[in-house]
């Protein structure tokens, strides 16, 4: 697609700056930031784009090179954002958020995944992560997803039993972005989902800096371990490298202070890995994603 085609379009920004939009308030350009309007103009515009394309949502749990990204950035909150309700499914946009998608279904008697209240993503990020808790994930309701392909721009239903969902992967294709998906419900009073909700909100306000330039869990837990464990018997729990820090409220997860860079960030990462693998051989995998120019 040549440059005369987007140049005067709304959906279309060039050079567009991603660090307001990333949680860590850290990031540089990408080269075309696309909103498309609906399923049609985003599979047009695949057809016809010879690029690099990446879909990233609420980029809250994304770390974004300060040299930015090559190629086009397309996002779906603007306008993928239906919620539509069957008797014992629904099938929600990708754009939506998911504590959003949570506030709807306990207005409607649903219950579907208010088990993760509270965390930040859109519903295409969630299935794509496989986003959960210890004790409940995407994939326990999770039935099937719509995707567009980026080479074809063609539309293709994934089925669940397909992806081999595992712990924060949904294993979805990577030539694939997902534009909806479907779950599984169950009736349940609004009363007992609030209740439900409330009490989630309460223990992650205490546990979690939620209200910090953050992007959430930083490392993956090791197959029975957790990661902050690791990180405070290394004493990592201390560390900083510029506007970087851990949470002293959560090891596992690190804030921008004011004056961060992505730099910081990966700088801080690489030292906590180090320390723990030495003090544990064990080598701490990144829950969050680290992405862009010369990484």
């Amino acid at each position: 697609m040549q440059r005369e085609l987007w140049k005067n379009s709304e959906e279309f920004v060039e050079n567009f700056s991603l660090k307001e939009l990333s949680f860590f308030k850290v990031g540089g350009n990408c080269d075309l930031f696309f909103s498309p309007k609906n399923v049609e103009n985003l599979s047009l515009f695949l057809r016809e784009f010879d690029g690099n394309v990446l879909c990233l949502g609420n980029i809250s749990n994304t770390l974004i090179s300060d040299d930015g990204i090559d190629g086009c950035v397309i996002n779906l909150m603007n306008s993928f954002d239906k919620v539509r309700f069957f008797n014992d499914f629904v099938i929600v946009d990708a754009g939506v958020l998911l504590s959003n998608f949570i506030k709807i279904c306990i207005k409607n008697g649903v219950s579907c995944l208010e088990q993760l209240f509270c965390i930040p993503g859109t519903i295409g990020g969630a299935v794509c992560m496989n986003a959960g808790t210890p004790s409940f994930d995407i994939s326990k309701n999770f039935v099937s997803a719509d995707c567009v392909d980026i080479r074809s721009g063609d539309i293709i239903s994934i089925q669940k039993e397909e992806l081999k969902m595992g712990y924060r992967s949904g294993n979805i294709p990577k030539n694939l972005i997902i534009i909806s998906a479907k779950f599984k419900i169950y009736n349940e009073s609004p009363s007992v989902l609030n209740d439900i909700t409330k009490e989630i909100f309460r223990a992650r306000l205490a546990s979690q800096p939620i209200n910090e330039k953050t992007c959430g869990s930083t490392f993956k837990n090791p197959k029975g371990m957790r990661a902050w464990q690791l990180i405070k018997e290394t004493n990592c729990d201390k560390l900083s490298v510029g506007g970087a820090v851990v949470s002293q409220k959560h090891c596992n997860f690190l804030i921008n202070s004011g004056d961060a860079t992505a730099k910081d960030f990966i700088k801080l990462i690489d030292i906590m890995k180090e320390k723990v693998f030495e003090n544990s051989c064990i080598m701490l995998e990144e829950e969050i994603k680290i992405i862009g120019r010369n990484l």
